[in-house]
């Protein structure tokens, strides 16, 4: 995993945001459900340490803190849909609990000493929100907020109570907690992302296997339109068969290796390939039309040919030839036809003596 990845999700896979936002929205889930619970649960705990003044005030509070955490369980299922329901989610939770704890010191402005759960509770919320799966620039947002408010909340009540001494406390804890918070939260990412790749990827090309492609495919289908086609690229290594039978299966491992790290050269970051079979890939090309697509094979087709491996045993160079099938689709394309007519197209390349490229309408 880069540091790039752990900085930003504008660097992870669209597939693998929906997974991640997925993966919060249950999780944030729970930890509504048991804020709710623990919040009103808190109140038999208050009416035994407070006096019935403040008690009074503080029961209250917390009935309609709870009442306004309520929506936010029906709204975590719209955080799997769209990135920003989540943002939404989580700063709605934040400024519920941040007022919370406002209200909750506020009632406290007699003079009245404070139970030690109230002042420690933003330390005890940065600790809560380490089991959601952010990249560090969200996390550092969510603690700026926290750090922000309660300075602001401290100041407002008492700005004596931030003298030098007691301000450097404060501010010292805050930053501790909230790097805590961060590299908990990036340990899950990246737990998160491992496991991912783990079952999304190929592990011997590290190219995305079959089930992630399809899904792959569904998707660029689903968002193109009439005038923007896509194009699939289904291809084969020719004899493989006989490549591991004469040279052995470490040598076949080496073509495939070097295969795949030619297709992905010839066609960049934004082909979406995938090993889709023993000796099969498959590449989907967005907003390429059939003549595009067909010469780009080509390319890829003469730069296989052009470069022979060498053995990993140091016993010579073998040489490979592809041969694909290129087929175009767009919105209106059914996918089970469109992997079907691929396939044929391949078949018919097989037939006219292998090593060539056939478009088919």
């Amino acid at each position: 995993m880069e540091l790039k990845e752990y900085w930003s999700d504008s660097y992870h896979s669209r597939d693998f945001k929906l997974t991640r936002i997925g993966f919060v929205a249950i999780r944030f889930r729970w930890l509504v459900a048991l804020l709710i619970i623990g919040i009103a649960g808190w109140v038999a705990v208050d009416w035994w340490v407070l006096d019935p003044a403040h008690f009074k005030l503080l029961w209250k509070v917390r009935l309609i803190t709870g009442v306004m955490l309520t929506p936010l369980l029906p709204l975590s299922y719209l955080c799997k849909l769209n990135r920003r329901w989540m943002i939404l989610s989580i700063y709605s939770l934040l400024g519920i609990l941040l007022t919370f704890n406002l209200v909750s010191l506020w009632s406290f402005r007699d003079g009245a000493e404070i139970p030690v759960g109230f002042i420690a509770f933003p330390y005890f919320l940065l600790a809560l929100l380490g089991v959601l799966p952010l990249p560090v620039r969200s996390g550092l947002r969510v603690a700026a907020v926290i750090t922000l408010a309660t300075l602001a909340t401290d100041y407002w009540l008492d700005s004596r109570s931030l003298s030098n001494g007691d301000l450097i406390d404060r501010v010292w804890l805050l930053l501790s907690f909230s790097l805590a918070m961060i590299w908990v939260q990036a340990g899950q990412l990246r737990m998160l992302l491992d496991l991912y790749r783990e079952s999304t990827r190929d592990p011997l090309t590290r190219l995305m296997n079959r089930r992630l492609f399809v899904r792959q495919l569904e998707d660029v289908r689903h968002h193109s339109g009439v005038d923007r086609p896509y194009t699939l690229i289904l291809m084969d290594l020719d004899r493989f068969k006989r490549i591991n039978d004469d040279h052995g299966h470490l040598m076949g491992d080496e073509v495939l290796v070097s295969v795949a790290n030619t297709i992905m050269d010839i066609f960049g970051p934004e082909a979406v390939v995938a090993r889709y079979g023993g000796e099969e890939f498959m590449v989907l090309l967005p907003h390429t039309g059939l003549e595009q697509g067909q010469r780009q094979a080509e390319t890829l087709r003469l730069a296989v040919e052009s470069q022979p491996v060498e053995s990993p045993l140091g016993e010579g160079e073998v040489t490979v030839t592809i041969s694909a099938g290129v087929v175009e689709g767009d919105h209106t394309s059914e996918l089970q036809a469109l992997l079907r007519q691929a396939d044929e197209a391949l078949y018919t390349a097989k037939s006219h003596g292998r090593n060539c490229v056939v478009a088919q309408r």
